[in-house]
C-alpha cells in the first residue's frame, strides 16, 4: 500500500471517529447543524449553553486565520516552542510539552507541518464553535482539507483546539 494510501486511510479514519466521539458530548444540537461537521478533539468538554449564540465578526476571522498562519509558519522554522503557543489549554495540556506536541504534528499532521500550498477556505459554525477550513497539498502530492477547531480564550484572542485533516478524492500532483 502506497505511503499516500496509507495517510488517506488514516485521515478518513479520523474524520469519521473524532467527530463521532465529540459529537456523542455534545448537550446542544442546533437544528440547523450540518452533519458534515468536523469536530477536532475527541477529549472536548459539552459545549455550554452559550456556545451556540457566539457570533463571529469579519475581525473575529481574520484573527483565526492569522493564529493558524502563524503556527504553520513556527512549523516551517521548525520553532515548538512558538507553535505549541498557539494550542488551546486543553491541547496543551493533552501534549504537556513543546516537543512532545511537535513529536506528534511531525508523525500524525505531515501536510500542515510541511505544505507545499495553503489555500485558506471559509471559517464556519458548527455547533457552536468556529471551524476554519484549509486546503493543503502535502509533501507527498496529496491535497487534504485541514478543519481547524478554534477556542476564543478569556481574553479574546483565538487558539487552535484540534485539527482533522479529510483527503480531497482524486487530487493528487
Amino acid at each position: 500500500m502506497q505511503r499516500h494510501q496509507v495517510y488517506g486511510l488514516i485521515g478518513l479514519l479520523i474524520a469519521i471517529a473524532l467527530p463521532v466521539a465529540w459529537w456523542g458530548r455534545q448537550r446542544l444540537v442546533p437544528p440547523d447543524v450540518s452533519p458534515t461537521a468536523i469536530s477536532i478533539s475527541p477529549n472536548s468538554q459539552p459545549l455550554p449553553s452559550t456556545a451556540t449564540s457566539l457570533t463571529l465578526t469579519p475581525a473575529d476571522k481574520a484573527d483565526i486565520g492569522v493564529v493558524i498562519q502563524q503556527q504553520m509558519a513556527a512549523f516551517q522554522a521548525n520553532d515548538a516552542e512558538l507553535a505549541f503557543s498557539f494550542a488551546s489549554p486543553g491541547i496543551q495540556s493533552q501534549f504537556q510539552t513543546a516537543a512532545q506536541f511537535m513529536a506528534m504534528v511531525q508523525t500524525l499532521y505531515e501536510p500542515v507541518y510541511r505544505p507545499q500550498s495553503v489555500d485558506f477556505g471559509s471559517v464556519e459554525l458548527i455547533r457552536g464553535q468556529p471551524v476554519q477550513a484549509v486546503t493543503v497539498l502535502g509533501p507527498d502530492g496529496a491535497w487534504m482539507t485541514a478543519y481547524y477547531r478554534m477556542e476564543q480564550q478569556a481574553d479574546n484572542s483565538w487558539r487552535i483546539a484540534g485539527c482533522v485533516l479529510v483527503p480531497v478524492e482524486n487530487t493528487t500532483i
